[in-house]
């Protein structure tokens, strides 16, 4: 099988433009991270390729990436020696130069939300399983194409709030919350887990979207004034909602994006390659730019968590595999770090919009 990724032609850094590298979680969770991205890659035809900078890079030559990278690190270098060895061993590539805006840095996390199997008070806001009337087909040129049959016809599938506002998959949920915010929350992180009334735990994980765009209600709020950008975060915004419940329907319904879910064993969060993720290793991209499973240095900032609200900010240097893609990223200045499970994984997660860069590091030939 022959499989080939097209990327745009992106220059290689130099040595004025290359970062000192250094590693804020002094290489804690990375080789496992690598191993994963290894045990992808090598389940991959030998024929794939990818273009990164101009350049036609085999699969083979990320592996080579990540099993020399897995070496590198065993012997714990200082800073120093880490700069010595990647500059004199590895082509670096900054993978958002030369486009319209930097790189944004969010983050994402595995949430806790509680529900019930049946609809019952006060379980009453549905999760979806994939229902029968969505249709996917290939679409022209290359790609899938997502909608349904309307008289014969193949159109758009519905939108969130005509979805909402109509009722239109019932007979399709999964499970239902007792929170609406938390429903969208699930929507927008693509997998988590329902603690049952009984205290038992079941896994959601996303399925399929419904095509439509995606579109941040953050940025929303911030582009009708109702928040300043520096406020934005997942907690504000559930403040916000339930401060202005009259508003809900308007604001949730400004992303038409409606995600469909399936139950998945427990055990630890899965993403998109169908391996484990790896907190604070991983990183969800778009695979045209950022070739799944490959190496990648993320150069931003980072949340100082020291109480409920979150205080100050600290650097965030580290490296990172891709291993996760999202319907939010389109592009190359955008990429989302994995941030775990739990309420802190979600504080940090909530609180990423930080600019930032990305570099890709190539084993040299």
């Amino acid at each position: 099988m022959f499989s080939v990724f097209f990327l745009f032609s992106l220059p290689v850094a130099t040595a004025a433009s290359t970062p000192k590298f250094k590693d804020d979680l002094d290489y804690q969770g990375l080789d496992q991270a690598l191993v994963v991205s290894l045990v992808h890659l090598r389940n991959l035809a030998g024929t794939t390729r990818y273009t990164v900078a101009g350049e036609s890079v085999t699969v083979e030559r990320l592996i080579d990436t990540a099993e020399s990278f897995r070496k590198l690190i065993a012997q714990r270098p200082s800073a120093a020696e880490l700069n010595r060895l990647i500059q004199e061993h590895y082509t670096v590539v900054r993978i958002d130069s030369g486009v319209s805006r930097s790189l944004l840095v969010t983050g994402y996390y595995h949430p806790y939300f509680q529900g019930s199997l049946q609809r019952r008070a006060p379980y009453l806001y549905p999760l979806y399983g994939v229902p029968e009337s969505l249709v996917v087909r290939p679409a022209q040129g290359a790609g899938m194409e997502i909608g349904r049959l309307e008289e014969g016809r193949f159109v758009p599938f519905w939108t969130r709030e005509e979805i909402e506002s109509g009722n239109l998959l019932r007979e399709s949920e999964l499970v239902w919350l007792k929170d609406r915010f938390d429903a969208f929350v699930l929507h927008v992180q693509g997998s988590g887990v329902i603690v049952l009334p009984d205290g038992s735990l079941r896994r959601v994980q996303y399925a399929r979207s419904n095509g439509r765009p995606y579109r941040s209600i953050g940025k929303y709020l911030v582009d009708t004034g109702r928040m300043q950008l520096a406020d934005v975060t997942m907690d504000s915004i559930r403040h916000y909602l339930e401060q202005h419940p009259e508003e809900v329907d308007q604001i949730l319904h400004w992303n038409q994006s409606f995600i469909f879910f399936h139950w998945a064993e427990a055990g630890p969060v899965i993403g998109s390659l169908g391996r484990q993720l790896t907190a604070g290793r991983s990183i969800a991209a778009d695979h045209r730019y950022y070739p799944p499973g490959s190496l990648v240095y993320l150069d931003s900032r980072q949340p100082l968590l020291t109480d409920d609200q979150g205080e100050g900010w600290q650097p965030l240097q580290r490296f990172v595999t891709v291993q996760d893609t999202g319907s939010a990223l389109k592009g190359p200045a955008r990429v989302d770090l994995f941030w775990g499970a739990g309420d802190l994984a979600g504080r940090a997660a909530g609180r990423m919009k930080e600019d930032g860069a990305a570099y890709l590091l190539l084993r040299r030939q």
